[in-house]
């Protein structure tokens, strides 16, 4: 049973002030790709400014040094870091996968690598090696996996919703293909579209063109 502990709101979190020896940002170049138009239907609006603001920027830069140490990891003969050859082995069978099977092999695998604990915003290594988290750390993991296996950053997008039935804030990842956003969440491993996500009230994405926010939700900085 997954714990559900993010009872507060996401957006007055503080950012981990700590950047771990492991990162992992997997961020790829944009690519040529037609962008969609963010998940769940409802249009959004760009947040100049705010903790959220502050905290993606934070991370973004984080995510930037993840990618540099993964990297030299992997091409280090000394092996300083041997947790980093076994998670390129799992993604490099991820990408053996295509379309909706690859996004399934994903979101189970790293459901499967992290247990649920309370957390903060944690880099998406951390969050792997530590083996613990909470949405967010799923959510970040799953989000710098997906690009690193080929799909590309303009069809990923981190999405702060609220989860009405238990009135508590969540994240997800959504990862749109063929035509369709599919919800990539640590607490189910089945795939679900947007749109079959009526407890689900979005409030926020986050990619790598920045934050925005949903006008249909309620929002407070």
């Amino acid at each position: 049973m997954i714990h559900r502990q993010e009872k507060s709101s996401f957006f007055g979190v503080p950012v981990l002030a700590a950047v771990v020896a492991g990162l992992v940002g997997f961020a790829l170049p944009a690519s040529a790709d037609e962008r969609p138009p963010d998940p769940f239907g409802n249009h959004t609006i760009e947040i100049e400014e705010g903790p959220l603001v502050r905290i993606w920027e934070s991370l973004r830069h984080q995510m930037h040094l993840e990618k540099t140490y993964f990297y030299e990891c992997l091409q280090s003969k000394d092996d300083p870091c041997p947790l980093i050859p076994a998670l390129a082995q799992k993604l490099d069978e991820i990408r053996q996968y295509r379309g909706k099977a690859l996004l399934g092999h994903l979101n189970l695998s790293i459901n499967l690598m992290i247990k649920p604990a309370p957390a903060g915003w944690v880099g998406p290594l951390e969050a792997v090696t530590m083996k613990h988290g909470d949405c967010k750390s799923y959510s970040l993991a799953k989000y710098a996996a997906a690009q690193e296996v080929g799909i590309s950053a303009h069809h990923v997008r981190l999405v702060i919703v609220h989860e009405r039935a238990h009135s508590e804030d969540h994240m997800v990842v959504a990862v749109y293909q063929d035509g369709e956003w599919f919800i990539l969440d640590n607490l189910t491993n089945v795939l679900t579209r947007d749109w079959e996500k009526t407890d689900y009230e979005p409030l926020a994405v986050l990619d790598n063109k920045g934050a925005r926010r949903y006008l249909s939700a309620f929002w407070m900085q």
